[in-house]
Parts: structure tokens; sequence; C-alpha cells
């Protein structure tokens, strides 16, 4: 099979060192006499059909080139039916938990946790089926975790499944891989040096600001709580949910911070995607540093001044010094980039951050998926924390409905309440 695009390359050495899986929460609603052995029925038939369910990573040896892509087989032990509990704040706390339980994607790259049925969900007049799918962030990012998961739900046919023979890099590729460490290094230095003398001539985005007490290395423990609304409540003067929501945290971070820094900015993740060379990477997409302009006091306006730096960063990205940094990255030699994912995740907090939080916000699609019988009410999902964030926060919108996900480390994060409070607040004004 073929090697996996650097981009996907370093994601799995990333996701060695530390916790990278996606999961995306559905709840539907309950049918009668539905139960968890129909509905893994259900889930089994429509996986068997999807060829990305089917893949694991297969590493070459000392990394000296670049990982494979491998086949894999659908165990039983990947979906899984957890029989405790059937409240909503048990829910939220087992899966909680499953943030810190990682997949390994030389094994298999997903896993589904079903619960149900659960009483006491947002938007819920009556029991529903909680559905947690875990992907790997090797297999796709935010949004093409988004598709596999509408096609494993039923939001269309899912595609052919060929079955193509596993590969793995043996000796061979391990030599030559070895052989090219010189030429390929040689040719990311000189890259390097052109991307460097465009950026000194062109300048950069906007500067790290000093880490806040939310820039902590986390705790073991994980907390997640999600607030569902109607998009209509978010929105205002025509503005987008990313930059309504990014407006509502000028006004939340401030007062739970008990800070006015007009430079609070926070990390968000963006898609690429419409450049003029298409990437075959399945993860696409940079973040950078947005103002949350807390000094506009109107949310319209600052909403506004708020997209055009989403606006300007996205123009940044597509400039000649960026598209030849990352043209450089991706020719260093993997035995080195492997080793550069490990020294960065040994890397302690910084003193100065990109951004207070992380802000990962994706559209699901319209609310036409269903699970036994039941269509899906909400969605959810929880970027995970690193040595710079406690806090992460997910923006997942399907149909009308918008979750304001967060996911907090207990242990720097001690009053989390407080901060949910704001932001029903914020919401409410």
């Amino acid at each position: 099979m073929t090697s996996l695009a650097p981009a996907d390359a370093a994601m799995f050495w990333r996701s060695r060192q530390a916790a990278t899986d996606q999961y995306l929460l559905y709840c539907f609603a309950a049918q009668p006499d539905t139960t968890p052995t129909s509905i893994e029925s259900e889930l089994r038939t429509r996986a068997a059909s999807l060829e990305a369910l089917h893949r694991r990573v297969a590493p070459a040896p000392h990394d000296l080139a670049a990982p494979r892509w491998g086949v894999a087989s659908i165990g039983p032990a990947q979906i899984r039916f957890d029989d405790g509990p059937r409240t909503w704040a048990a829910v939220r706390a087992a899966v909680a938990l499953l943030l810190t339980d990682p997949l390994d994607a030389t094994a298999s790259m997903w896993r589904v946790h079903l619960y149900g049925p659960v009483t006491g969900a947002p938007r819920a007049a009556g029991p529903v089926w909680v559905l947690v799918l875990q992907v790997s962030h090797v297999l796709a990012d935010g949004r093409g975790a988004a598709a596999l998961a509408r096609a494993l739900l039923g939001g269309g046919p899912p595609p052919a499944a060929p079955r193509p023979s596993l590969r793995a890099p043996g000796s061979l590729s391990m030599l030559t891989g070895a052989a090219a460490v010189p030429p390929r290094l040689t040719a990311a230095l000189a890259t390097g040096l052109v991307a460097w003398g465009l950026t000194s001539r062109g300048g950069d985005g906007a500067p790290a600001m000093a880490a806040t007490a939310l820039n902590r290395v986390p705790g073991p423990g994980r907390r997640i709580d999600m607030v569902v609304v109607d998009a209509a409540r978010l929105t205002r003067d025509g503005a987008s949910v990313t930059t309504s929501v990014l407006a509502l945290l000028a006004d939340v971070l401030p007062a739970y911070l008990g800070t006015a820094d007009p430079g609070l900015a926070v990390e968000l993740t963006v898609g690429r995607g419409s450049g003029k060379r298409k990437s075959h990477a399945r993860n696409d997409f940079h973040n950078v540093t947005i103002g949350l302009q807390p000094h506009i006091a109107d949310r319209g306006r600052r909403a506004e001044a708020i997209a055009g730096e989403i606006a300007a960063a996205r123009s940044r990205d597509r400039e000649p010094a960026r598209r030849a940094g990352r043209w450089a990255d991706d020719l260093a030699p993997p035995v080195l980039r492997a080793l550069a994912a490990r020294l960065t995740a040994a890397a302690p907090a910084p003193e100065r951050v990109a951004g207070a939080t992380v802000v990962s916000s994706v559209h699901r699609g319209p609310a036409d998926l269903t699970l036994g019988g039941g269509t899906v009410l909400f969605t959810a999902g929880f970027p995970a924390l690193s040595a710079a964030h406690a806090l992460t926060v997910g923006v997942h919108g399907i149909g009308d409905a918008v979750t304001l996900s967060f996911t907090t480390s207990p242990d720097v994060v001690e009053d989390a309440d407080r901060l949910i409070g704001l932001v029903r607040t914020a919401i409410s004004a």
C-alpha cells in the first residue's frame, strides 16, 4: 500500500507521544424495542463497507522511511456497549475517561462506544442513545472524521470497500529510506532557507501572548461539559457560528481569568483545501492565532473584526513563504520528523503561547443521521488537551443544533462549573 502523506505521518509520530484521538459524540432519540445487539449489527454492516475503517498504520523500522497504510480487520472489541449507569451525568463522566485511552494506530484506527438508553440528555423529550466514534487523527482531520461518521450513521451511501494487500515496510524500504536521508536533508535545508528569506521580507502573523492560568500542563484526569443551543441563538448580524462563538469567548475568558488584556487570543483550527495544489493528506489544516478583540463592546462588531482576522490568517497561509516552509517540512527525512515529535512532546509548558485555548469548529451536515431508527438530536466533540492548554473548546453543529464542548483538566480548571455558568450567561446576553 501507499505511504502516508507527510502531514499524516507527522500526526502518527505525534500520536505515539501524546493523546490526539478525536471523539465524535452523537445523540439519537431512542426508539421502543431497540437493543444494543440490533444497533451493533446495524453498525457492523455499514462499517464493513467503509474502506477507511479497514486501515491501520505500518511503521518503518527505526522510522527510516515513511509509514505505510496497512489493512486491519474489524474486531469484536471495536464496538463497545457500556451497560453502566444510564444518566446524562454518568455518560459525561464515562466519555471523559475515554479521552485518556488512545487507540494504537498500528492495530486499529477507530472504535465505537455506545451508551443507552440514557435519560436527562439536552434537547431530548425522552431516552436517547449516545454514540461516540473514536477516530485516530492519523486517519482523518475534523472534516474527514465528520464525513466518515456520516457514512457510518446513514448519512449517504458508503463507498465501495477494496481490499488492498498489506505490504509492511521491510528491509528494502529501510535501506532506501536511509540512503535518502542526505539528499532529503539537503533539499529541506535549501527550501527552508528560501522560506526564511521570504518570511523576512513579508513579515508574519500575530505575535504570541503571555501564558494564562489555562496554559498549564494538564493532570491525568479529564472533565467534559456541553452546552447545546440553536444556531440562531449564537449568531447575530449575519456572523457565522464560528466567529459568533469566538466573540462570545471574548466575554467569557476575561471574566473567568480576571483579566482585561486586549491582546487575549485563541488558537483556531482552520481547514485548508482551498489552494491551487490539492492536498492528498487526510490532515489538511493548521492552527492560527486569532485575537478575540475584547475591547470592542458590541458583539456583532467584534464578530466582524474576528472574521477579518480569520480571513487574513487564511491569506497569510497561502503566501509563498508559508508554502515553501511546508514544503521544507515535507522534504525532511522521516527519521528527523519522528525525532522532532519526540522532542516536542518532552518540552515544558511555554511561557508564551499562541492562544489561551484551542478552538475547533466543524459543521457536521444536515440532521439526517439515524441510529436504531431514531433521529440525531445533536453532536459534540472534544479537542485534546496539550502541555500548553488545559482547556479546549469544540464547536460542532448538525442541522440547526450547535454544541459548545469544553474539555478541561480538573487539576488546572478546578471551577469548571463557574466557567460553564459564564458561557450560559454570555449566550443569554
